[in-house]
Order: structure tokens, then sequence, then C-alpha cells
């Protein structure tokens, strides 16, 4: 594809003649750089892509697009100058893909959340009706049999195009889409059509180091039902809103008319909302328009998962009988209420959340099934919101028997700055069961060797991760492989499987 074909909103060209070259591929890493590519210079966050121009000409860019009109490039290079290179980027690279997802049907997913687990239960309900789906998730990217680990929930547009051009290369119908904050207020799925949009919930001190308040986060939210969704070309679009969200009413209002709206939740207001429901230490039983699904997904928050899942699923032409035997067959989550078993006397769970609202309502499942005590391991990430530690710290005092308070991924902040946040908001009256252990593998392995029969360990906060960020180094640590070895050790069975939910 020639470049004049990709270029066509910029606000100033030099070297006209690049315009008639043949395109190799576009990029805003100048490390992936080939001969006669596009060099897009993002200025994110933290990294000003027009720093890298140089190596990205070296690399063999024959274009550079870029905000900077008094950018200096060789003469034989072109230099494009566009108002904003994210929009840029995802314009052309849709182009140069030629609009995969109006060859799928595309689900975006947002909220705070719920996201993950919610995706990937769409996504099994899709496969067990013989739909063949792509996945971009948290987790993971999945197209087909290939699976590539995730770097971001949502990754840049120009990846989006390419494994949706994938999917649609392998026959690939169907695509499910965790979309961020971040990836909303970034343009990042600018030119992408969806066909419905699930609004999982949204709760403050979540990703203010980004957004800087709680209006601006809401506002992110919101696009993907006030613009994203709108401007989409599919026809007969779904918007499908938990309706037992405190900020329900601001999404439904801003959903366009020719948009279907669909609700979910327990409140009997909702289009699908459960007759009745029960959870017990084998997982969720409800009632669901007269049919009787079993999951072994655990709590209230999975059943408003699964709540969405369905809706979505049957919204886009699944049978509810199908759906129904989709949950008796499906296995757990990674990260998600993940249960370890090596043949200890008590129960040991790994679960994701990283933020008090998702701590609450874990431990508040888990209190509900009448453990004898409750053991908590769990950290707060560095270079992230700050606020929300001492919440977390209440949290973890007030409804934990033991609480074991560790690092989760410092990154560039002292871990002990960080346990002092979370630490110092805890009431004195209940310092006592706490403890303080900056090494994550030893406050596992304390906590499991202070565990009882009849008691539950929750490790909670990385979930699905299998790193640990220190400064800017990846370790590797999974907290689920971590406590299997150390319960192997100790208890002795060696079939090395774990039982999971």
């Amino acid at each position: 594809m020639k470049a004049k074909e990709l270029i066509k909103n910029a606000k100033f060209i030099k070297n006209q003649e690049c315009l008639n070259q043949e395109v190799s591929g576009i990029f805003y890493d100048s490390r992936k750089v080939i001969p006669n590519g596009i060099f897009v210079a993002i200025q994110g966050t933290n990294i000003d892509g027009n720093a890298f121009v140089q190596d990205a000409i070296e690399r063999g860019a024959s274009i550079v697009i870029t905000e900077k009109k008094d950018l200096i490039v060789p003469s034989n290079v072109g230099l494009v100058v566009v108002e904003n290179c994210r929009k840029t980027l995802a314009e052309i690279s849709a182009i140069y893909y030629q609009h995969p997802s109006k060859k799928l049907k595309v689900v975006g997913i947002t909220g705070t959340k719920g996201k993950t687990s919610t995706s990937i239960i769409l996504k099994r309900i899709f496969e067990s009706a013989s739909i063949k789906c792509g996945l971009i998730g948290t987790i993971q990217y999945e197209v087909g049999q290939r699976i590539v680990p995730s770097t971001n929930t949502t990754p840049e547009s120009v990846d989006l195009q390419l494994f949706f051009s994938m999917m649609v290369e392998n026959g690939i119908s169907h695509a499910v889409v965790e979309v961020s904050s971040h990836a909303l207020d970034q343009g990042r799925i600018e030119h992408i059509h969806f066909d419905a949009g699930i609004f999982t919930n949204i709760s403050g001190h979540e990703h203010l180091d980004y957004h800087k308040n709680f209006n601006n986060y809401l506002a992110a939210k919101l696009k993907f039902f006030n613009y994203y969704l709108p401007v989409s070309e599919k026809k007969n679009k779904f918007a499908i809103i938990n309706i037992d969200d405190p900020y329900a009413k601001f999404f439904i209002k801003n959903i366009n008319r020719d948009i279907n709206l669909v609700t979910y939740g327990l409140s009997k207001k909702a289009e699908y909302h459960p007759e009745s429901f029960s959870f017990d230490r084998e997982g969720t039983t409800f009632i669901l328009k007269g049919e009787k699904f079993v999951t072994r997904f655990l709590g209230k928050g999975n059943l408003y998962n699964c709540l969405a899942a369905i809706a979505a699923a049957e919204k886009l032409g699944v049978e509810i009988e199908i759906i129904k035997v989709s949950f008796e067959n499906m296995g757990s989550i990674p990260g998600r209420m993940e249960f370890v078993n090596a043949g200890q006397p008590f129960t040991v769970v790994v679960d994701y959340a990283h933020t008090h609202i998702a701590l609450e309502e874990l431990l508040r499942t888990v209190r509900s099934l009448k453990p004898d005590r409750i053991l908590l391991i769990f950290g707060c990430g560095g270079d992230r919101d700050r606020s929300k530690r001492p919440l977390m710290g209440k949290i973890a005092a007030k409804m934990a028997d033991r609480v074991y308070i560790t690092s989760d991924n410092p990154r560039n902040e002292d871990p002990l700055m960080i346990i002092s946040d979370i630490y110092r908001a805890i009431p004195f009256w209940r310092k006592s069961k706490c403890m303080i252990i900056p090494d994550r593998h030893k406050a596992i392995e304390t906590a499991l060797n202070d565990a009882k029969r009849g008691d539950w360990v929750i490790i909670a906060g990385k979930g699905h991760e299998q790193y640990q960020i220190i400064k800017t180094v990846f370790h590797p640590f999974d907290d689920r492989k971590v406590a299997e070895e150390i319960l192997r050790n100790k208890y002795g069975n060696s079939d090395g499987k774990n039982n999971t939910v």
C-alpha cells in the first residue's frame, strides 16, 4: 500500500515524493521499525517518541509522523506533521489493515472491576456455541491458537488492528476486547467498529495517578458509550449496563437512541436479573429466565460478570440453553478466586484484588463461607495512586483475622514507604493482628505456616501476574506457584495440580 493512501489529514508534508512509496509497516516503537516503514512519534506519559526518530530512521523508516513541525530529518525521509499522532496512528492503521473490525462481531467491555472475568466468560460462551472468538485483555491476547502475553489491557491502535486482521485471516468471527480508561482517553480504539459495549461498574481511587481526579476517570469511561459506540458503523448495536451501579444513570443518559439499551444486575428492574441465587464453597447457583445456572465462579462480583456475559451472548444470537450448558463445563479464570491445593488442611486462594473495593468484596465473599479465620497477604503497587493504600489497610485489618502486609510491585518506590502508607491508617487497636514482611515470598510462607485447619489464606493483589516489578526490572514471581511450592514441600502432594474456582 502506498503512503498517500494512508496519509490524508496532515498539516504539513516535507518531501512529497515519500507519498508514492510502498509502506512496509506502521510502527510507534523505533526498535521494531523495518525498511520503508512509517514511524509515528507518539508523545506518551513518560516517553516522547520524538526522541527516537533518529533510531527509527537508522533502522529504515522512510516516513516520520510527528506533531512537531520543526523536527529535522534527512532530505530523503518524509516528514508528516499532524494535529494528533495517536489519532493518526489509529486512522492509518485501520486503513492499512483494511478495517478488519468491520468483518467481526466486536464486544468492548469497560469498567473498574470485572472486565477480565467477563471477557473470558463471554469468549467461552461463544466457543461453546461453536463460534470462533478472539480475545484482547489484561492476561493475554488470543488469536486462534496463538496466545500473546499482555503488555497493556488494551494495546495501541496499530496492535489492535493487527490482531483483528489476524483474527479475520484465521476465520474468527467474534472478538471480545477489554477497554481500559487509558485506551479510551488516548484514542487507542479509534476506528474500531463495535457491535456491543458492556459497562461493569465504576469506583474511585482507580488510575488517579493518570486521570488526576474521578471526574476525568468517569468521563473517559463514558466516552465509550457517548462516542466510540455511536460512531461505529455497525447496525443493531447494544449497550449492556450494570443497572445496580450508582453511576449507571450517567451511562444510560449517554446512550444514543439508535443503540439498544440492555440492563443487568441483581435488581428486578434489570432485564437480566437472577430470580434467586446462592453461594457455597463449590461455586454459585442462580436462576435466570427460568433456567438453572450452575457455575464454579464464586461471589457476587462473579455473578454480575456472568449476567453481563449472558446478556451479551444472547443479544448476539446465542441461545440461552447453550449458554447454560457452557457454564457447567467452564473452568477457572487465572488469578481470580483461584484455589491452590497441595494437600493442605486449609484453603488457599489467589486473587487479583488490588483496590479497596475489590479487596472488600473478596473478603466479604470469603467471610460468607464461614472460615475459622481469614489470613490475608497483600500490598500495594508503587508509582500508582497512593490514596487507596490507607483504604486497603483499614479494610484488611477490619475484615481479616491476620494480615501480612508485604510488597506488591514496588516499581520505583521504596517498598517500606508503600507499606508505611498502608500501615499508618490502621487503627491502633487492630495493629496487633498485622505483620509487616516486605519480602513477598517470606510473607506467603509465614502465612501458610501460620494457617490451621479450617482457615482461609488469601493472597491478594497480583493474581495472574507472573512477575514482580522492582525498579524497572521484571523478576519472575507467581503467587500461585510460590504458594504451591511451599505447600507441596510441607504437605507432600506430588500431583502439582491446582484445584481452582
